[in-house]
């Protein structure tokens, strides 16, 4: 039996997915998209997208592991039923890849609701999972195994790792701000051709629009300077993803392996 704590907005009381016609408007329902890490489970994986009567599935697939026998039952099942089933590939050992994989689905997806499953890839996933619902408005959910079967400590297990599923229970998820768009910009820039001078960064921002030049009146390129340093350089120095050293009589800023990390995580903003 399936435990729900408190998950309303799984509730589908008055819920039809044909489309409602009132008066001369459409309206139409948003879809239940399950974002699930396809791990070394089974059970963990079908029973929350039945039960909870998800549209769409989205399978997170690290490609480098072999085709195993329950993964192959897992595609075949949502296959064989009415829920429409996407693959993504996502190295699930990998957080920042993770959120951004993860934080790039929901970002496509501005209409529909968005869950999330922490319990069915690695620890990775279930933590870059979690920030990137924290990131969104998508809801994190953790599956509770009825039995947990010896660990295989070398190569993918030969079974799952779990069988049951003893309970649904979703989690909370406190808000954190993303970068503002126009900082990833501004990284994957200097990613791409740094190190690079300040000169060539404000010349980027009045090539893309950057909201830290178009928003802002600047009479001179002093004021420039100022504004490049109070939108960009400055949140990012702080944050460790940039360095900015002095070579002769010019800055030279240069990305961290910290602002690579963000720039993985957060490159969906690009879009």
């Amino acid at each position: 039996m399936i435990v729900l704590r408190s998950f309303k907005l799984f509730d589908d009381t008055n819920r039809n997915k044909d489309t409602i016609k009132s008066m001369s408007n459409t309206i139409t329902v948003p879809d239940r998209i399950h974002i699930v890490p396809l791990g070394y489970e089974k059970d963990r994986v079908l029973v929350p997208v039945r039960d909870l009567k998800a549209d769409k599935v989205i399978l997170l697939i690290h490609r480098d592991d072999e085709e195993l026998w329950y993964r192959r039952e897992v595609k075949s099942e949502l296959r064989e039923s009415t829920i429409q089933v996407k693959e993504r590939d996502c190295d699930i050992f990998d957080m920042y890849g993770t959120i951004g994989t993860i934080a790039d689905i929901i970002d496509n997806h501005p209409e529909d609701d968005i869950y999330v499953n922490l319990a069915t890839g690695s620890k990775v996933t279930a933590i870059g999972g979690m920030i990137a619902c924290m990131l969104t408005d998508a809801t994190p959910y953790y599956v509770r195994a009825e039995r947990y079967g010896p660990e295989d400590k070398e190569g993918p297990p030969s079974d799952p790792v779990s069988s049951g599923v003893k309970g649904i229970e979703n989690l909370p998820s406190f808000h954190i701000d993303e970068h503002p768009a126009e900082q990833i910009h501004a990284l994957g820039f200097i990613s791409n051709q740094g190190p690079v001078r300040k000169s060539e960064l404000i010349e980027f921002g009045e090539e893309n629009q950057l909201p830290f030049l178009r928003d802002h009146n600047s009479a001179n390129r002093t004021g420039q300077y100022r504004l490049l340093d109070n939108h960009i350089i400055d949140p990012l120095t702080e944050r460790g993803e940039i360095t900015v050293k002095k070579v002769g009589r010019r800055s030279e800023v240069e990305i961290t392996q910290a602002g690579q990390n963000t720039l993985r995580a957060f490159d969906y903003l690009l879009d």
